[in-house]
């Protein structure tokens, strides 16, 4: 059960796959809520969240803020289905689809934010590219990882962190900068990144 369960955290379909949206909306609570805190959020933000799961961030979002616009991409159809009860309104879009192929607008987001999805990309470099394009001039995105595997560990997050840096970097971000907290299970680190205005 437990390695069927694994298996469908990266792409979650029918009940098993709802049961793990419900795990990922408990587990991911506190990492949420550290990186929308580290995003920051404004009244009148257009927000893209990849990998929205069952919701739960952009619930917490419009808690902060009504006055935002939410979209939200996964590649999970019962994603979808979970996150339209949970955040029922006229000011969230949600797409099925996925970061590195959907042909998202340009320039178009003031904020991008990732929790605990970015290593279940096809593509980490090709998705971080996809942000970077859709994102307005100085707009920020905020990308979050906190290892939930059997071989988890600080070191492991560290490596995440050098990997999301070197994206970033990749992709012509500037003002990128590394934060590290112990959320338990395990050490969490969240890169943020801002868009150059010229």
């Amino acid at each position: 059960m437990i390695n069927m369960l694994s298996k469908k955290f990266s792409k979650p379909k029918g009940i098993i796959g709802m049961i793990a949206g419900y795990i990922m909306a408990a587990e991911n609570q506190t990492l949420n809520q550290w990186t929308i805190d580290q995003l920051g959020i404004t009244r009148g933000d257009s927000i893209l969240e990849i990998g929205f799961g069952p919701g739960y961030c952009m619930q917490q979002m419009l808690k902060r803020e009504k006055d935002v616009q939410l979209h939200g991409i996964d590649v999970s159809e019962t994603m979808l289905k979970l996150a339209a009860r949970r955040v029922n309104s006229k000011s969230v879009r949600l797409i099925q689809g996925s970061i590195e192929t959907f042909p998202l607008p340009a320039s178009s987001y003031d904020k991008v934010i990732s929790v605990n999805n970015y290593t279940i990309w096809n593509d980490q470099t090709k998705g971080v590219k996809q942000i970077y394009r859709t994102l307005k001039p100085g707009g920020r995105a905020a990308i979050t990882m906190q290892p939930r595997e059997a071989d988890a560990s600080p070191e492991k997050t560290k490596s995440f962190g050098k990997q999301m840096i070197a994206d970033l970097k990749a992709a012509g971000f500037e003002d990128i900068e590394l934060q590290l907290k112990h959320i338990k299970p395990e050490l969490s680190v969240c890169a943020t990144a801002k868009k150059p205005v010229t």
